[in-house]
């Protein structure tokens, strides 16, 4: 004979008051999953989700009193979001992970003032992919994400209240249950208690509000704030960047290319860009962040500042580009006016655009905090001798750049130091000139996505 052993379920039962004094509602939430440990309750308003409750509560206490006072009429919509979480510890850390869902969207009738209004909920044991209260908010609060090596994360945000507020922090990376955090700060500054994947798609929100009961099995919040959702994607760690590294190596061995010595790092720029740093800027050409063209998860995007040469060449002439993408107007320097061995080298992205691949290097000065940055981020390079770019010494300590050129592959250089024009200019270290344009002749102001279905730069 074969005993089929039937799962018990549990019942917690949540009850709030109609219209103050003319009736009572009533959840009855069943959790058929056993690994549950406390119920988190989101309890809003339909359309002013910002507003309502939210509710921490542990499934040894089977009945709780909202402190929500529900009204009556077709105008009053709430929804109902019920979260079975399981309690976790990392590192002396709480928090608590998502192992089943409940919602009901409802309203309260007219019809229910003498008697109870009982909802039923089942919380299913699927995956939610949804964060809570995933809907538009028109908050201002916003979140920001920092990163340390290896893979380490911290939320912040500028808004400071004058006294403590609860953060409920909610996290989710792609293919990984949802993680609910509880923080008490008057600002939000909370680091995760473990790493994270690198290449992750990433979300995060908060829902911040003030203590209205706390006991050792529940703690109620009265909303005030619905953050933003940040959406976010994890940067390479030293390993991943260790395999994009042999990726870009075992292209270089598919392709006829070679060392050539280069005379220029160039720019190519607008007119009224040149113009403006000559009127504005004394004739300083000043860095500025990295934009997201290239790998999304590049350290580098939005972390560093700094300026791009291009080394391409025409293979007839070896001379720069004959034409530009960017610009009417180009500044040629002289490379090894840039390329010093005052300065490290450090490998930063592989990528492509569907036709020619692309190398980023950062060149930043030793000891500088750029270096710093890089330093713990990123592969460092011997500045001397590398696939890509590097210094050769001739005679009476004069050195030649040499750049790996092949019709498959460009090495861009990204430069983390002012550039002063008026000076390079003056001592003859450079010049401009003026080359005919394709296709939009300017930069794009979103970057160019790199290409996800290249088999050749994709980890």
């Amino acid at each position: 004979m074969v005993h089929v052993l039937k799962m018990s379920t549990l019942q917690v039962i949540f009850r709030g008051q109609i219209d103050s004094i003319c009736g009572q509602m009533c959840f009855k939430v069943i959790i058929p999953n056993q690994d549950v440990d406390i119920l988190m309750l989101f309890l809003v308003y339909e359309h002013a989700p910002h507003f309502g409750i939210s509710l921490a509560a542990d499934i040894s206490t089977k009945e709780h009193e909202l402190p929500m006072n529900f009204l009556s009429g077709s105008g009053c919509s709430y929804c109902l979001e019920i979260y079975g979480l399981r309690r976790k510890i990392i590192s002396d850390r709480e928090f608590y992970e998502y192992q089943s869902y409940g919602r009901k969207v409802f309203q309260v009738m007219k019809g229910h003032l003498a008697s109870d209004l009982n909802l039923n909920i089942r919380l299913s044991a699927l995956d939610h992919t949804l964060l809570p209260i995933d809907r538009d908010s028109k908050d201002n609060l916003q979140i920001g994400v920092h990163h340390k090596p290896n893979s380490r994360y911290t939320f912040k945000s500028n808004q400071k209240y004058q006294s403590d507020k609860t953060w409920i922090l909610i996290f989710k990376q792609h293919g990984e249950k949802m993680n609910f955090f509880i923080y008490t700060g008057k600002r939000l500054k909370f680091t995760l208690p473990f790493e994270l994947h690198a290449a992750r798609n990433c979300q995060i929100k908060a829902i911040i509000g003030s203590v209205l009961y706390e006991s050792d099995l529940v703690r109620i919040f009265a909303n005030e704030v619905n953050s933003e959702k940040l959406n976010f994607k994890t940067y390479f760690t030293k390993q991943e960047y260790q395999s994009l590294l042999n990726r870009t190596l075992s292209f270089i061995k598919t392709l006829q290319g070679k060392f050539h010595t280069i005379d220029y790092l160039y720019r190519n720029k607008s007119e009224m860009y040149f113009a403006s740093i000559r009127e504005y800027h004394s004739g300083i050409m000043k860095p500025y962040k990295k934009d997201h063209n290239g790998d999304p998860c590049s350290v580098i995007n939005g972390r560093i500042d700094g300026l791009f040469f291009s080394t391409a060449v025409d293979f007839q002439t070896m001379k720069p580009l004959p034409e530009s993408l960017y610009g009417p107007v180009r500044l040629n320097v002289d490379a090894s006016t840039l390329f010093t061995p005052n300065f490290n080298l450090y490998f930063a992205d592989f990528y492509c655009h569907y036709r020619v691949h692309y190398v980023t290097v950062v060149l930043t000065p030793k000891r500088s905090p750029t270096d710093k940055f890089c330093e713990g981020r990123l592969l460092k390079l011997d500045i001397r001798q590398n696939p890509f770019i590097y210094l050769s010494e001739t005679k009476e300590y004069f050195y030649e750049v040499m750049v790996y050129l092949s019709n498959g592959l460009r090495v861009e250089v990204f430069y983390t130091e002012a550039v002063n024009i008026s000076r390079i200019i003056e001592n003859q270290q450079g010049h401009f000139e003026r080359v005919p344009i394709v296709g939009r002749g300017e930069s794009r102001p979103t970057r160019i996505p790199k290409n996800n279905l290249c088999k050749i730069c994709n980890l």
